[in-house]
């Protein structure tokens, strides 16, 4: 904790850039501020909301002049990674949702230009306002999350384009030291191809200030998709658990050869279940985990079946579609479970045949979610909130409809394990999480997210009751004992939440080293978001 004297003076010389109004002290601003979904310590002594890159480059030398941390957020809704509160404590945010202009869009070379302040449904909107016929991929978080701070997390989004960081490119970025640097072509003021190369021409950049405290990214351009002229969204279910490795070795197979080129998510049954509804506390007469004789008759609201799976195939035509249907069919009939596909024709007759296609797949869908299977189905890049509602899944009142995890006492943990593609790593990792579990009384709430044609992202979601006495300690000790047997196996995660910063096995090189000395060198004075990702007790 840096000095009050110290602490005060910046303060005084925030407000003269910004304005008292963009300068928050008080206790109800600086309590939301400091709330996770899961327990935190960490004070933070303000909040300063800077409208642009001036004003970005003008804090950053105030807080190093007087030695006092911040730490940058975008929207602040990074649930179940730490939402805004800092890794470390003392340090004053930085929320940059006033920064909220998409400055430039190309319609024929498919691109946009943003600030961290744009959120999905803003540039959704701006899409369609403009009639445009690109689509973007967004993520299963919610609409008002920032596309900028998603990206850099290295989020997963829906589409061809889910795996997010590979389609930025052109920062602009505050150093800890208050300079300004551009990456890629964007350095050169005429540069014709800034917004549509990634690499420009040197050292690439960009991966410096992904997941990192190196910089403030003040500006990005995002890579968009022209809506295809014919879409199906596809859904399956999977009714025997054994037959896993056989459907995760095939599908990698369908995303190898280019059959399948969006991301997608093969989901469990608990996933489905805690997306559908909130914990049957009354039946399960307040236990937990779920028996499996109460599991067995929920899950035949899901048609029976133990895993479900989707996604999206974008074809310049009916013809062309038609024939990659027929193929993915065949490759996965001897697999899964009642295989259905959608197209805009076959999504305006679902709710007149609804019953047919409940009989025919076996799921019961509430009717306000039927659009989701087409007309609303995020590989559209159409953003949503449904899943939000999976942070309720414990909680004893009901959802409202101005969902809030961090007010509401939701709690919700990540694990996020990097798995290869190859159906045998898979089970491997998936019983580590199964039985690191039982040994804590969760269920297994996990997504198999399929993000390249070699890796994979297997997603456990530790979802609580915050006002329950002594479930945020339950619910961490089985996150950390969980992500030390997934480490120890070889399966890092690909993500981290501010409470795992220090959680990642030992490096077998200098990697740790490079690190100390770029950050000793861009942040002499350590004041941007220390301890975010930089692995310091490495070498501290």
């Amino acid at each position: 904790m840096h000095n009050l004297e110290n602490l005060e003076t910046a303060l005084r010389a925030w407000r003269e850039i910004l304005g008292p109004d963009n300068v928050l002290t008080d206790n109800a601003t600086r309590e939301t501020a400091q709330t996770a979904t899961f327990a935190t310590t960490q004070n933070v002594p303000a909040i300063i909301r800077p409208s642009n890159s001036t004003e970005v480059q003008e804090c950053v030398k105030i807080a190093n002049q007087y030695k006092t941390p911040i730490f940058p957020v975008s929207k602040g809704k990074n649930w179940g990674y730490g939402s805004q509160v800092p890794v470390q404590n003392g340090n004053i945010i930085m929320e940059l949702g006033r920064m909220n202009r998409i400055l430039d869009y190309n319609e024929k070379l498919a691109y946009v230009t943003v600030e961290p302040g744009v959120t999905q449904r803003q540039l959704f909107e701006f899409l369609r306002e403009k009639n445009s016929n690109l689509f973007m991929s967004v993520t299963g978080g919610p609409p008002d999350a920032s596309l900028v701070g998603n990206a850099l997390e290295r989020g997963i989004g829906k589409g061809p384009y889910g795996d997010k960081f590979s389609h930025v490119c052109g920062l602009e970025v505050i150093l800890p030291t208050g300079e300004c640097v551009h990456t890629g072509f964007e350095r050169f003021a005429d540069a014709k191809a800034a917004k549509v190369n990634r690499w420009g021409v040197g050292p690439y950049l960009d991966g410096l200030f992904s997941q990192s405290n190196l910089g403030i990214v003040t500006q990005m351009t995002m890579w968009l998709l022209p809506s295809p002229n014919y879409v199906q969204t596809f859904f399956y279910s999977l009714n025997d658990d054994s037959r896993l490795e056989e459907l995760i070795d095939t599908l990698r197979y369908l995303k190898l050869v280019g059959l399948i080129r969006g991301t997608f998510v093969i989901a469990n049954d608990h996933r489905i279940l805690s997306f559908d509804q909130q914990y049957p506390w009354g039946e399960a007469d307040g236990k937990t985990p779920l028996s499996s004789h109460l599991m067995h008759k929920l899950r035949k609201k899901l048609g029976g079946a133990v895993w479900f799976g989707e996604g999206a195939l974008y074809s310049v035509n009916r013809k062309q579609g038609k024939i990659e249907r027929q193929l993915i069919k065949q490759a996965l009939k001897k697999t899964v479970n009642k295989l259905t596909f959608f197209d805009a024709k076959t999504a305006r007759i679902i709710p007149i045949f609804y019953p047919i296609y409940k009989w025919i797949t076996g799921i019961d869908l509430e009717d306000d979610s039927l659009d989701i299977l087409y007309h609303k189905n995020p590989h559209r890049g159409i953003p949503m909130e449904q899943s939000i509602a999976m942070t309720y899944w414990k909680k004893r009142s009901p959802v409202p409809s101005d969902m809030d995890p961090d007010r509401d006492g939701c709690g919700l943990i990540w694990c996020v394990p990097a798995i290869p593609f190859e159906g045998q790593q898979v089970r491997k990792a998936l019983k580590i999480i199964e039985d690191t579990a039982k040994i804590y009384q969760f269920d297994v709430n996990v997504g198999l997210n399929c993000v390249t044609e070699r890796c994979l992202d297997i997603t456990v979601s530790i979802v609580y009751d915050r006002d329950i006495a002594g479930e945020d300690e339950r619910a961490m000790a089985y996150h950390d004992l969980m992500l030390q047997k997934l480490n120890e196996a070889g399966y890092i995660p690909y993500r981290l939440g501010i409470h795992s910063m220090n959680s990642l096995p030992p490096v077998r090189d200098d990697y740790g080293k490079l690190l100390s000395e770029l950050k000793k060198t861009l942040d002499p004075n350590d004041i941007l978001a220390p301890g975010r990702y930089d692995f310091r007790n490495e070498w501290l």
